[in-house]
């Protein structure tokens, strides 16, 4: 039974097809920016840069998310300002990004613990003489 992906009838046909001559290049014209740009035929190439491409994936992604926010009754969630540094300041539980989770799609505050030694390695008070803090060797 041929596989469903299958393109060619037998092994002698696609042997064949892989020895013809190049596929001339083609125009194309890019559905985000509408410019004209070559490929070849033979290519699946919808899109004429990469940056296009990735502008097709968030204008997807935005009606997605709209059109589930509309099924669900919800106002569209705009994602919080990401914080800016405070030039000067060097605090290191400052929020360093805001992702969704993959879940529920809530904002996510990502904190960078362990960007500076400070944070890393905290002072442990010794109350009690049997407990040993772990010190690295130079």
């Amino acid at each position: 039974m041929p596989s469903p992906r299958q393109i060619y009838c037998s092994p002698r046909c696609k042997s064949a097809a892989h020895r013809r001559a190049p596929a001339d290049l083609a125009a194309h014209t890019c559905p985000v920016c509408d410019g004209i740009f070559t490929a070849n035929p033979r290519l699946r190439q919808i899109y004429c840069s990469p940056e296009c491409r990735r502008e097709s994936e968030r204008q997807r992604n935005r009606t997605r998310d709209e059109e589930r926010a509309r099924r669900l009754g919800e106002h569209p969630r705009a994602l919080p300002p990401a914080p800016q540094p405070t030039p000067g300041t060097n605090d290191p539980l400052a929020p360093t990004a805001v992702r969704n989770c993959p879940h529920c799609d809530q904002p996510v505050t990502i904190v960078a613990l362990l960007a500076t030694q400070e944070a890393a390695r905290p002072t442990i008070t010794n109350r009690v003489t049997d407990i040993v803090p772990l010190r690295r060797l130079q």
